[in-house]
This record gives structure tokens, sequence and C-alpha cells, in this order.
């Protein structure tokens, strides 16, 4: 397969250069990542400046190139130099990190798969749930087979695959499921310091929270040793419940704010 492999860490993080070397064997691997750590982006985009792209020697006969964008931009400057048809899959990662639940709002890492999506090129993110001292052992075995087996065509349009896998040995992963995000959720904010020239700065602080446990969210299996593998849609989705009542309260609201022009109401007075 012509593998292009991106991430949200740098193109000098141990992940990306791990599953390069080992995709190299079987695949025609070509890198494009950014010059830095551009963790946290989401599904941000050059577009007021310039992006820089360079070609670099990242790993030996692996061609391998860097830019000054986000893990999106990386996407779409490798589909631009080498062309849209140039890739049969795009594999983001491997992050230094977790990203479960809500952890998918800001991954530079899962937008840049999901921008391949956009593009017709089958995709899927991988992370590691470790904070530090990773082992990257397990995720890059699970990749490398995982590519070679998985039947890519079956991938809806629209959809990626959000891999995470735990921060334990490769014996010790008690099996893969089928996941979907939610359940954990972060309180942010910003811790004021002081730095030595006697300047205010704003660090950012959080702390986890957890609102579900219900057995088919990816962190729960995650912490009880599984390999999560989620299925993300481009568009998002909601509940069909909801989506059902929100249309009947749509059509109430047009129909009486559509005949009282700029006359202020509120949707319980017309409920009743």
């Amino acid at each position: 397969m012509k593998i292009l492999l991106t991430n949200d860490d740098g193109i000098q993080a141990t992940g990306i250069r791990s599953l390069a070397k080992r995709l190299s064997r079987s695949h025609e691997v070509t890198i494009f990542a950014p010059e830095s750590n551009r963790s946290g982006v989401s599904h941000s985009i050059t577009w007021l400046t310039p992006v820089r792209i360079r070609e670099t020697n990242t790993i030996e006969n692996v061609s391998s190139f860097c830019t000054s964008g986000t893990p999106a931009d990386c996407v779409i400057a490798a589909t631009t130099i080498k062309g849209i048809n140039s890739f049969d899959l795009v594999v983001s990662g491997i992050n230094h990190g977790q990203n479960l639940g809500v952890d998918i709002r800001y991954s530079g890492t899962l937008s840049a798969a999901l921008e391949a999506r956009t593009q017709g090129i089958p995709a899927m993110a991988i992370s590691i749930v470790s904070e530090e001292n990773a082992d990257f052992i397990a995720a890059v075995d699970f990749s490398e087979n995982f590519v070679r087996e998985y039947n890519w065509n079956k991938l809806p349009r629209h959809t990626v695959l959000n891999v995470n896998v735990p921060a334990i040995p490769r014996d010790k992963i008690r099996g893969i499921s089928c996941t979907r995000p939610g359940g954990l959720i972060k309180r942010r904010w910003f811790d004021k310091k002081v730095n030595e020239w006697g300047e205010e700065e704003f660090w950012m602080q959080k702390e986890i929270l957890h609102d579900s446990h219900e057995e088919d969210l990816d962190y729960v299996n995650v912490n009880k040793g599984f390999i999560s593998v989620s299925p993300i849609d481009f568009f998002g989705s909601c509940e069909e419940s909801f989506r059902l009542s929100l249309e009947e309260d749509l059509k109430i609201f047009e129909a009486h704010w559509l005949n009282k022009g700029n006359e202020k109401f509120s949707m319980a007075s017309f409920e009743k």
C-alpha cells in the first residue's frame, strides 16, 4: 500500500518515527508532519499566511517532508505535492497521549485523519494512552497488522477510525473493542504565574471528570486493558430521539415565527 503518515507531535516524535520504520518494511511510506509540536490545534488550517514545506531526512529510505502548518495542513500539502491519488491510506500518529472522550474535539491527530477523509482517502488516527515514558511496541504492532488485514473499502465515506492503545505491555492487552467516544470530559482553567522578569503568564491546567461509565465508551474500555477503536463521522451525529424532538420544535417555531414578523414571542407561549 501507499501510506501517508502524519501527526501533531511533530516530525521528530518517537511515535511517527517508530511507525514509519515498521510500515516501510512492507509498504511505500511517505511522511508529511509538522516541524514542531502542534498538539491541541484541532482541525485548524493555515489561511492567512503561507505554509513552508521542506523535504527532510527523518527516516532512512522514507520520503519525508515537514511543514510549518497544522496536521490538517500536512495532509493538504501531501495531496497537493504528491497528488490526491498518491495514497491508499492515511495514518495519523502514533500520538503520545490519549484521544478519548472530549479529547477528540481538540485533537490534531484525529483532525488530520478527518482531513484525509474529506479528500476520499481512508484514514485512521492512533494514540497511546500515556503521558510520559510511552512504550510504543503494542501500538506499532497493532498498526502494522491492522493496516494490512482490514478491508479499508468498508470505511463509510465520511468516517475515520480513532484508535487508542492502553499503555501496557503487548501481552497484557485483553482485546480490541469497537467503542464510541464519550463520558470523559475535562474542566480547564488558566493558572497565573510570574516569570523571572516579573511578567504574568497563564498556563493551561486541567481536571479530568467523568459523566458516564457506559460499557461501550472508549475510555472505559481502555481502562480495562482493551484497545479502543471508535468510528468517527466527520459531520458528527446526535441521538435519534433528540433529533425527532428538535424537528417537532422547529416546526412549531417556524409556523409562529414566519407569521409574527418581528413581534417578540416565546416557545412557551405557543406550546400551550
